[in-house]
Formats: structure tokens, C-alpha cells, sequence
């Protein structure tokens, strides 16, 4: 704990160990010079007993703070309600040894006998106690990582039993019962090393996957944005074949006898399916351009229709129902806007099953305009919905996704004086909501959703 370099640890107990560390020391060290004092203590003079006695308690009392003062930075990192119990329960064991000292001390009376009773106490309250409360404390931080399916979660709450353990064993437990007890002591204290060391370890392994994953992501970002260049320059050259395609549909229908009018409605398909394809490469010329211009007047129905447009290929396998006043518009980049719509439609898509439901609903209040996505698709428990804009975090598997989908759409909103909240629950599907702040009245609607 000592050597390790916690500066960018993501363990929410890191900041805590270096209390464990402290009591691990102060503890060793009181356990060798109790060690010495048995072995010699025959040989300190009468005149110098009263002192040594007092060194005694301080440096038992000096080695159980560490562990309290663990066990308090502990229950700050927990829950509310935890956290003030375990906070009260820390407070209430040092009044009630501050009370024990104060009533020993105005006795008068400080023999050996004494400080016997004050030692006794001292292991009760400081050593039991807070060996008991830094246990619950790490065992329930334990309890909440296996929850959050962290395979290190377990070891924290066997270091937790241990320390509680060592707490019986180390308050509750006089030495001089039996010859064995010191060897448990040690037993126990070997089983809190160990099961800790083994907890930060396969937290370096996690973190470490977690590295490679993001950097696998990041690997298909970057591919993904090959295939956008190349794909844009399709949609360039595509336009040419295109434009003879047309004309020459002209030409044929210009020459097409009167008596072949029959084959005038395949001639419209054809004409209608070769606009659509222009159609959808100016749209993609459009995405993909990087447009840093200033912000513009955009018609968000003219968003919703182009995103819509370019998912196209995708979008017929669920059922999308889309409600925006055709007049809404409001001041921004129409591309950086589009793209958002885009990649809140692909992760309600890619969430919820065929056909299922998904809402894109725009509206307007008196200053602001707001922009949702709805899905009935699994939803997202707490922990993932926290980390759910974090940059390449995604639960899809490699491959299927960047993690960068919620966290450019928050940019975006950010750049456009807005912001972006998210409500979801497992089963029960997600909705993201996007509000933005107006300056002045953008829209020509007074229709409101």
C-alpha cells in the first residue's frame, strides 16, 4: 500500500488505505516493543515503570487510531445512511474512551492495576471497536462492487471478515489466555495482507482490460472513420452515374411511342429510385462534411428527416414515430445536429428488439426547445447509466460499438447551449431527454409538446 501509486487509481477506497497502511506500522511496532517489555522488563528500574507504562497505553492507543480513522474514511466513501451511521458509531466509540481516560485520570489514583484496566479498555473500545467498524466498512464496499460484477469486490469483503477477525482476537482476547493466541493474531493479520493484495491485483487486471477494450474502440473509431472518407467519396462519384442515369430516362421517355404508354409507370419507379439514391448521397455528403461554420437558422423537422433518411436502410425493421412542428427551428449547426439525432436513433435501435417502439419527440417552451428519445427496449441499471456518457464505456462487444455515441451527443448539446439527461431502468427501456436554452425566441411555433 505504501509503494503503490494511487494518484489515478478509479477505487473509490484509494484515498483510504494509506489509514490501513499507517495502522499496520504503529500496530507492528507496538507488538515488537510489547515483545521487548515481556523479554526485559525485569531489567527496567522501579523509578522509570510509571513512564514506561504510560508509553504502553499511548502506543496501544496511538495503533488502534489508524484503524479508526480507516474505518471513518470509510463510511465517507458509502451510502448516506451508512455512511452517518458508521460516522456516529466512530464518534460514539471515542467518547466513550475519552469519557473511560477522564474518569481514570481525576481518580488519582494510577497503579499498575490501573493501567491494566485503562489497557483493557483501550483493546475493547479502540482495538474491537474499530477493527469491527473498518470491517463492516470495507465488506460493504466489498458487497457493492460484486454487485457491479467486479471480481475484486469479493476480496474486499474478505479482507472485511478478516479485520473483524483480528479485531476479536486483538480487543477481546487477553494474550495471557493461551500461548496460541498471538500466532491467530498473526494468522489473521496474514489473511487481511492477502486477500487486500489479492483485491488491488485483480483490480489492475480489470483496469488493464478495460484499457485494452478502449483502445480496441478506439482502433475501430478510427476505422469507422476510414470508411466515412470512403465512403463519402462514393457518394461523391456515385452522383455522376446518377445524373446520366436520369437522362437518359429523359431521353427514353421523350422517345417512347404513344402506344408503349404502359411503360410509363416503370419508367417513374426507375426515375423515383435513382432520386432517392441522389437523395441519400447529398445527405451523406452533407453529414459528413465538418461544418465549423457559424450557427444558422435550422428547421429541426428538416433534422429528423435527414437522420431518418440516412438510417433508412436500418430503421425499417423497428417503429420509429416521429413528432416535430414543421415550423420549430432554433439557432445551430444543422450537421452537428444531425449527427446527434443520429447516434440517439442508432442506440435506441440497437436496444430494443424488432419492431419495437421507439418516440423521437421535439417541442418547444417559452425559452427552450427540447429534443427526446424513447425506446421499450432492456434499459440500463444504475451503475451503467452513470458511466453511460463516459468515453469509449459501451456494453456492446467489440466491434459493435465505440462508446463514443452519448458522449459526442452531450458535446453537441453542450455546443449548442444545451443539456442532456438520461432516465432509464433495466426492462423497462431508456429516455433521453435534451434541453435547449434559448437566447431569444428561434421558433415560429406556438405549439407546445
Amino acid at each position: 500500500m505504501v509503494f503503490r501509486n494511487f494518484k489515478y487509481s478509479q477505487l473509490a477506497i484509494s484515498p483510504t488505505l494509506w489509514a490501513l497502511a499507517l495502522f499496520g506500522f504503529s500496530h507492528a511496532f507496538h507488538e515488537w516493543s510489547e515483545l521487548y517489555v515481556i523479554l526485559f522488563g525485569d531489567e527496567i528500574g522501579r523509578q522509570y515503570q510509571f513512564v514506561v507504562d504510560w508509553l504502553r497505553l499511548i502506543k496501544l492507543s496511538l495503533s488502534f487510531a489508524g484503524l479508526l480513522i480507516f474505518a471513518w474514511l470509510l463510511f465517507a466513501i458509502q451510502g448516506k445512511l451508512v455512511g452517518k451511521l458508521g460516522k456516529v458509531a466512530t464518534l460514539l466509540i471515542v467518547l466513550c474512551y475519552s469519557v473511560c481516560l477522564l474518569a481514570f485520570a481525576m481518580g488519582g489514583y494510577l497503579g499498575a492495576d490501573t493501567f491494566s484496566e485503562v489497557a483493557t479498555y483501550t483493546r475493547y473500545l479502540l482495538g474491537f471497536g474499530s477493527a469491527t467498524l473498518a470491517g463492516i466498512g470495507i465488506a460493504l464496499y466489498g458487497r457493492q462492487l460484486s454487485q457491479e460484477n467486479h471480481q475484486y469486490g469479493r476480496y474486499f469483503a474478505a479482507t472485511g471478515l478478516g479485520l473483524f477477525v483480528y479485531g476479536i482476537l486483538a480487543g477481546l482476547v487477553p494474550t495471557e489466555i493461551h500461548a496460541c493466541v498471538p500466532v491467530l493474531r498473526t494468522l489473521a493479520a496474514a489473511f487481511v495482507l492477502v486477500t487486500l493484495i489479492k483485491a488491488l491485483k485483480i483490480f489492475d487486471i480489470e483496469k488493464e482490460m478495460a484499457t485494452e477494450a478502449k483502445l480496441k474502440r478506439a482502433i475501430e473509431a478510427d476505422k469507422y472513420k476510414a470508411i466515412g472518407h470512403l465512403a463519402m467519396g462514393v457518394a461523391h462519384e456515385i452522383n455522376n452515374p446518377l445524373a446520366s442515369s436520369t437522362l437518359a430516362l429523359d431521353l427514353l421517355q421523350r422517345k417512347l411511342p404513344p402506344q408503349q404508354a404502359a411503360l410509363q409507370e416503370y419508367i417513374d419507379r426507375t426515375r423515383m429510385g435513382i432520386e432517392r439514391a441522389s437523395i441519400i448521397s447529398k445527405e451523406l455528403l452533407a453529414y459528413a462534411r465538418n461544418d465549423s461554420a457559424n450557427h444558422n437558422q435550422v428547421y429541426l423537422s428538416d433534422v429528423v428527416a435527414s437522420a431518418q433518411q440516412l438510417l433508412s436502410h436500418k430503421i425499417s425493421r423497428y417503429r420509429v414515430v416521429a413528432n416535430c412542428d414543421p415550423l420549430l427551428s432554433m439557432m445551430g449547426q444543422r450537421v452537428k445536429l444531425e449527427e446527434m439525432v443520429i447516434n440517439l436513433l442508432n442506440n435506441a435501435m440497437d436496444a430494443s428488439d424488432y419492431q419495437g417502439l421507439i418516440e423521437l419527440n421535439v417541442g418547444a417552451g417559452d425559452n427552450h426547445i427540447w429534443l427526446e428519445v424513447k425506446d421499450c427496449g432492456h434499459g440500463m441499471d444504475e451503475a451503467t447509466m452513470q458511466r453511460a456518457t463516459e468515453l469509449f464505456y459501451s456494453t456492446k462487444a467489440i466491434g459493435e460499438g465505440t462508446g463514443l455515441g452519448l458522449a459526442i451527443c452531450e458535446q453537441i448539446a453542450a455546443a449548442h447551449n444545451g443539456t442532456m439527461s438520461l432516465f432509464s431502468a433495466q426492462g423497462v427501456g431508456t429516455r433521453i431527454l435534451i434541453n435547449f436554452i434559448l437566447e431569444g425566441k428561434h421558433y415560429d411555433s406556438c405549439i407546445d409538446y
